[in-house]
C-alpha cells in the first residue's frame, strides 16, 4: 500500500467509533447517526441566529425600504439556500461526510485543501464578528450601568468569548447536540423581543415611511444589491451545512430543517437589523448601539446579555466546522487530537479580536461580498458533478485514497478542471459586482452576482469533465463495477 494512502476508518462497531469519525471527518455509517429532525433545525438555529443578522439586515437598509426589503431578505435567503440544499444535503447525508470530503471529486483528494482554506476563512470571519458583538455587548452592558470602561474592554471580551467556546468544546462535538436546543430557544425569545420592541417604540408607521439609507437612482439595482446580501450570507452556509447534516441519517430527515433554520432564520433574524437600520440612522443594525437606547437600561442589559448567548452558540458550530476542515488536511494536523485542533481552529480569532477588533468590524461588507465569491462558484460545480455526470453515486474509498491509483488523484491529487470552473465563476462574480466598493455592471441589476457565479462554474465543469476529464479516463468518470456501499445499509 502506499504511504499515501490515508489510514482506513476503524471498523465499524468498535470502542468510540461513532465519536472518532465525528471528530475525524470520517464517513459515518447511518446507524451511528443520532441527529433527529429537531436536533438537526435547533442546532441550524443556533448557528443561524446571531447578532450576524443584524448587520445583514443594515446593508440591506441601505438599499431598500421597509416592504421591497422584508420581501428581498425573505427572498434571498431561500434562493441562496436552494444552492446549499442542492450542493450538499444529497451527497453529506447519504455518506455521512462533511463539505470538505464531499469536494473531493471536484477538487481531488490534494485540491479540497482549497476547501479547507475557504472553511477556515469564512467560519474565522464569521466567528470574528461573533465575537467582536460579544466585546461590544459586554461594553454597552456596562455602560448601561453606567461603568466607564477603557478601549481595550470591548477586545478583551471578545477574547473571553472565545476561551468560553474553547472550554465547552474540549469535551468534544457532542456538545453541540447538548447545547443546541436551549440556546435556540434563548435565540428564538432574543429575536421575538427586539422585534416587539422595535415595532412597539417605533411605531409601524414610522418604519413603513422611512427611506432607504443610501440607495442607487436605478430601483433594479436596489433590489439586486439587496437579494445579493442574503444570497451571498446564506450560500456561506457551505461551510457549516456538511457537519451539521452529516450527523442526520437522511437528507429527508434534514431538509426542512435546514431550509427553516439556517435559510429562514437568517432572513427572519435580519429583518430585526434591517428595521433598525431605517429608523434609527447611523445604527447600521447594529443591536449594541441602539438596543439600550430603544428599550431602555434594564431592557437594553437584558437583550445584550441574550447576544452573548446566543453569539456563543453560533461561534462554537463555527469553530466545529473549523476544526473538521483542519482535520481534513493530509499530514501531521490529521492526527493532532481534537483539543488541539480546537484551539489552532481559534487561535488567529484571539489574535485579531484581542488587537484589532475595530479594523475587523469596519470590513465585514467586503467579507459579505467575499462569501459570494467563493461559495456560489463551488455549488455550481458540486451540483453539476454529482447529479449530472456522477448520477448520484460516489466511491467513498476513493475520497479518503491519496494513493496513485485513487479514484479522485486527478494529476498530483488536484483536479485543474474543478479549479478552473471555480476560476471561471469566481471572474464571474467579480465582473458583475466589485466586492470592495459594492460598484456594479449590467447584468448585476437584473441577476445579482451570485447566481451567475453559480451557473457559469457549473458550465463550464460541465464542459471540461465532458471534454478532458472522461475522454482521458480520468476523476472516477469511467464506468465501474457497482459495489455494496456500507453508508448506504
Amino acid at each position: 500500500m502506499s504511504t499515501e494512502h490515508v489510514a482506513p476508518r476503524p471498523p465499524a462497531g468498535g470502542p468510540h467509533t461513532g465519536e472518532l469519525a465525528v471528530e475525524n471527518g470520517w464517513p459515518q455509517l447511518r446507524s451511528e447517526r443520532q441527529w433527529g429532525a429537531f436536533t438537526v433545525f435547533s442546532t441550524s438555529i443556533a448557528t443561524a441566529i446571531a447578532t450576524w443578522c443584524f448587520i445583514i439586515g443594515g446593508f440591506v437598509s441601505y438599499y431598500l425600504t421597509a416592504v421591497p426589503g422584508t420581501m428581498a431578505i425573505i427572498a434571498g435567503s431561500l434562493i441562496g439556500m436552494f444552492f446549499i440544499v442542492l450542493a450538499l444535503l444529497p451527497v453529506c447525508t447519504k455518506y455521512g461526510i462533511d463539505s470538505v470530503t464531499s469536494s473531493r471529486p471536484q477538487f481531488g483528494v490534494r485540491g479540497s485543501l482549497l476547501s479547507v482554506l475557504i472553511i477556515f476563512g469564512t467560519t474565522l470571519g464569521w466567528n470574528l464578528i461573533l465575537f467582536i458583538f460579544m466585546g461590544r455587548a459586554t461594553t454597552s452592558i456596562l455602560r448601561g450601568f453606567g461603568i466607564t470602561v477603557p478601549g481595550w474592554t470591548t477586545g478583551a471580551a471578545g477574547v473571553l468569548g472565545i476561551l468560553v467556546v474553547l472550554a465547552v468544546l474540549r469535551g468534544g462535538p457532542h456538545k453541540l447536540r447538548d447545547l443546541g436546543p436551549p440556546i435556540a430557544a434563548l435565540t428564538l425569545v432574543f429575536g421575538v423581543i427586539v422585534m416587539v420592541l422595535l415595532v412597539h417604540r417605533i411605531g409601524i408607521s414610522a418604519l413603513l415611511s422611512a427611506p432607504a439609507v443610501a440607495p442607487s437612482p436605478d430601483s433594479h439595482t436596489n433590489w439586486a444589491s439587496g437579494l445579493e446580501v442574503l444570497i451571498a450570507s446564506n450560500l456561506s452556509w457551505w461551510a457549516y451545512t456538511g457537519g451539521i447534516v452529516r450527523n442526520s441519517p437522511s437528507s429527508r430527515t434534514s431538509l426542512w430543517s435546514i431550509v427553516v433554520g439556517l435559510g429562514l432564520g437568517v432572513g427572519a433574524g435580519s429583518l430585526a437589523g434591517f428595521y433598525a437600520g431605517l429608523v434609527i440612522p447611523g445604527s447600521g443594525g447594529d443591536p449594541t448601539q441602539f438596543l439600550v437606547r430603544v428599550g431602555g437600561p434594564a431592557i437594553g442589559i437584558l437583550l445584550l446579555l441574550f447576544i452573548i448567548i446566543a453569539d456563543l452558540g453560533t461561534a462554537m458550530v463555527g469553530v466545529y466546522a473549523a476544526a473538521i476542515a483542519l482535520r481534513q488536511v493530509p499530514g501531521k494536523l490529521s492526527t493532532w487530537s481534537w483539543q488541539s485542533s480546537v484551539i489552532l481552529a481559534s487561535l488567529p480569532a484571539v489574535v485579531l479580536v484581542g488587537f484589532f477588533p475595530d479594523v475587523v468590524f469596519h470590513h465585514f461588507s467586503t467579507f459579505l461580498s467575499f462569501l459570494g465569491v467563493c461559495f456560489g462558484p463551488i455549488c455550481g460545480i458540486q451540483i453539476v458533478d454529482f447529479f449530472l455526470l456522477r448520477k448520484q453515486r460516489l466511491d467513498v474509498a476513493a475520497l479518503y485514497d491519496f494513493s496513485h491509483t485513487g479514484a479522485y488523484r486527478f494529476w498530483g491529487g488536484v483536479n485543474p478542471v474543478g479549479f478552473l470552473a471555480f476560476a471561471a465563476g469566481v471572474a464571474t462574480y467579480l465582473y458583475l459586482l466589485d466586492p470592495v466598493t459594492y460598484q456594479s455592471r449590467v447584468p448585476f441589476p437584473y441577476l445579482t452576482a451570485s447566481l451567475p457565479a453559480v451557473v457559469v462554474s457549473g458550465l463550464a465543469y460541465w464542459a471540461g469533465a465532458v471534454l478532458v476529464l472522461k475522454p482521458l479516463g480520468t476523476g472516477g468518470y469511467q464506468a465501474r463495477p457497482i459495489q455494496t456501499n456500507p453508508m448506504e445499509q
